[in-house]
């Protein structure tokens, strides 16, 4: 969320923490895992995530109220 620029929007949402804790669950039974810790390993900074993103609709939700998208 962090690379993304999202992280502070997502502090805004409602319930933010049950919301923060539902995208790290999503995170952790991913199968892609290594794939991404090492694509946040190699950039500072991130437009989109990838495609198997499983938090990739919240984090276009959170772009768009940021005025990112």
């Amino acid at each position: 969320m962090r690379k993304l620029g999202v992280d502070r929007q997502l502090k805004s949402v409602p319930d933010h923490v049950a919301v923060t804790n539902r995208a790290v669950d999503r995170c952790r039974s991913c199968g892609h895992q290594d794939e991404c810790s090492t694509r946040l390993d190699e950039h500072q900074q991130a437009d989109v995530p990838p495609d198997y993103c499983r938090n990739r609709d919240l984090i276009a939700r959170l772009q768009h109220a940021a005025g990112q998208r």
